[in-house]
């Protein structure tokens, strides 16, 4: 089995090259099934269409309201369009499950879509990275090593319930993002947390007995609060590089409100974001670079993030 890939140092040609041996026969074996799909698609959407506008017009002519007349034309057209949407749905599942087991593969890490435990959850919940939820649901695992040490992705989804006076429930959402575990061979000597600067609430304090850390440069000390029970590693740390990685990472994830924890031997990140790792437009064809690139991207974020780290632990 080949050696997986550093992709902290891959380059255009190396992408290339692995877009082309792993990744691009991938797409192409599903492309039938796309396209399947979405003729399906289009089939059933010209026989629902004229199927609605009929029913329409039937009610707007008996009843006289354009009320009933509107909810029938909006009822039957998102009717029309889930029926014809679910073979694009399970095509589009399909795809996403072959496609990143793909990349995963050819980049040397699993990928898992679903019915996972998610790691170390109750970790993340214990120093305040995710909030309090009622309800959960996780997907999309990608797991793998850099450099001696392993680290999790994954996606998550948590949500509040709230009951009104009549005991009516809903769900709201209190976070939708990414998570990520990094280990790392050697423990840390103390608990470092690193939130985005919250103003007023900085007041607030890190808990757990921890202390404020300033950090060297002005431009991260705006952007961050940070809080330690042993400032020395905590410097030693957060140095500049990693901090640009950190926020290179949160672009990257197009999320916000990026946090983090160093304890024992982890480092422990969560990124407020959209959903990731979706296959992309299903009406155009699969065997497009960008697909996989973006992947790929993210995945080389993470490396760069634990090279830092290592750096820094090995500076120490």
């Amino acid at each position: 089995m080949a050696s997986p890939l550093d992709l902290s140092k891959l380059d255009e040609a190396g992408f290339a090259a692995l877009y082309a041996e792993k990744i691009k026969p991938c797409f192409e074996a599903h492309e039938p099934e796309r396209q399947a799909a979405t003729a399906s698609f289009w089939r059933r959407i010209l026989i629902g269409a004229p199927i609605v506008l009929i029913a329409t017009l039937f009610v707007s002519a008996a009843v006289d309201s354009p009320q009933a007349a509107a909810f029938t034309a909006i009822g039957g057209g998102a009717a029309a369009f889930w029926v014809a949407w679910l073979k694009v749905a399970a095509a589009q599942r399909k795809v996403k499950q072959a496609s990143c087991a793909a990349v995963a593969e050819a980049i040397g890490v699993s990928f898992t879509m679903h019915g996972f435990d998610p790691p170390a959850h109750a970790r993340f919940r214990s120093l305040d990275l995710l909030p309090r939820y009622d309800r959960s649901s996780f997907e999309d695992l990608f797991s793998g090593d850099y450099q001696g040490a392993a680290f999790d992705l994954y996606e998550a989804h948590l949500e509040t319930r709230h009951t009104d006076g009549k005991g009516r429930t809903r769900y709201s959402t209190a976070f939708r993002g990414q998570a990520i575990r990094m280990q790392f061979p050697r423990r840390f000597l103390g608990v470092t947390i690193v939130r985005r600067d919250m103003g007023f609430f900085n007041a607030l304090g890190g808990g757990k007995g921890l202390q404020r850390v300033g950090l060297e440069d002005p431009r991260f000390e705006k952007a961050f609060e940070v809080w330690g029970s042993d400032q020395v590693e905590a410097r030693y740390l957060l140095h500049p590089i990693l901090m640009e990685r950190l926020l290179a990472l949160e672009t990257a994830f197009k999320g916000k409100k990026i946090r983090c924890a160093f304890e024992q031997g982890e480092m422990l990140i969560a990124i407020e974001g959209g959903n990731l790792f979706e296959p992309g437009d299903m009406f155009k064809p699969l065997a497009d670079p960008l697909r996989a690139r973006k992947l790929v991207d993210d995945i080389s974020m993470i490396h760069r993030v634990m090279d830092a780290v290592l750096t820094a632990q090995a500076r120490r």
